[in-house]
């Protein structure tokens, strides 16, 4: 029996993945940060143990390595951004224990997490439309080009994005941070690609529009568009940036046009949509990083989807 590590199970990705792990049957750790009380999915594993923060990058590194020593780990999945950024360098660490860390190689995560640089490598490749991108420090824009939306260069799900409509807005939110990008606010419908790429280029995608949304970037009711070109213009970025494993890439569309908004290397917290279309998107997660080859994507129908909600008692006091 293989044994699975999911880092941060409070992700909304991290009870459909436990579950479809559990389905290959692997046996499934699970840590998070919070308690094991505090959410559904670390009371749905076969283990649990309280997570440091990975800022303090060492102990977290520890703490890890501990773990997959003790529960003989033979997959590490990160949920989270911050945790792919620790984890995609320490492959050989972690190796060396008899345990693959399931994220891009680290070229491959630094090019996705920085948005700079990767809308000038497509926008030089031309094989996507990218949204024109600059700094916004050292230069005061035209009003004409207001509203401008503002976002943290390596930011995820929205986080510390601001729209400013005018340069009193502009103004106030470059001096509060020193990371932010700059581009022209295109207002349009969200596309959310899952991608999987093995060793070989093979890929599997799968399109969904995000019809709701929270206010963080979290689909709540998506419309599944098995076929849609950005499935494949998803694979040529998936080349690209030489991406082995499962990520989500984020486009908006507007007036017939798609434009490139981000690759977040690991699985999105949607992913679940996907499985219940009929994609298992954490079996390919662990077939690309054992070196195996993945078919063609199954046969899926256009759906619509729709997550629900409900408590659970997870501690009677």
């Amino acid at each position: 029996m293989k044994t699975t590590l999911l880092t941060a199970v409070g992700s909304a990705s991290a009870s459909s993945v436990v579950a479809q792990l559990h389905a290959l049957g692997h046996r499934v750790i699970g840590c998070d940060i919070y308690p094991q009380a505090w959410n559904m999915a670390s009371n749905e594993v076969d283990a649990f143990f309280q997570a440091v923060l990975c800022t303090d990058r060492e102990a977290y590194i520890r703490q890890m390595e501990e773990a997959v020593s003790r529960e003989h780990v033979d997959f590490l999945i990160p949920l989270t951004d911050l945790e792919v950024d620790v984890l995609c360098g320490e492959k050989a660490r972690f190796a060396a224990l008899g345990c693959t860390v399931c994220t891009p190689d680290e070229p491959a995560v630094r090019l996705c997490r920085n948005k700079m640089d990767m809308a000038a490598a497509l926008e030089l490749s031309g094989v996507c439309r990218t949204i024109p991108t600059a700094s916004p420090y050292g230069r005061e824009p035209l009003e004409s080009e207001f509203p401008i939306m503002l976002k943290p260069v390596s930011g995820r799900s929205s986080q510390a994005q601001v729209i400013a409509h005018n340069m009193d807005e502009y103004r106030a939110a470059i001096q509060n941070r020193a990371d932010y990008i700059a581009q022209p606010f295109i207002k349009g419908d969200i596309f959310t690609i899952e991608v999987a790429r093995d060793l070989y280029g093979n890929v599997q995608a799968l399109c969904r529009q995000e019809v709701l949304r929270t206010v963080n970037g979290l689909g709540t009711t998506v419309r599944i568009h098995p076929g849609h070109p950005l499935e494949e213009t998803c694979a040529a970025i998936a080349q690209q940036a030489g991406i082995v494993g499962v990520v989500n890439m984020e486009f908006i569309g507007c007036e017939g046009e798609y434009y490139f908004l981000e690759v977040n290397p690991r699985f999105s917290g949607g992913v679940g949509f996907c499985v219940a279309a009929g994609v298992d998107f954490a079996a390919l997660e662990i077939a690309c990083h054992e070196g195996e080859a993945i078919g063609p994507r199954p046969e899926v129908r256009p759906m619509t989807l729709t997550r629900r909600i409900q408590p659970f008692v997870t501690q009677v006091d």
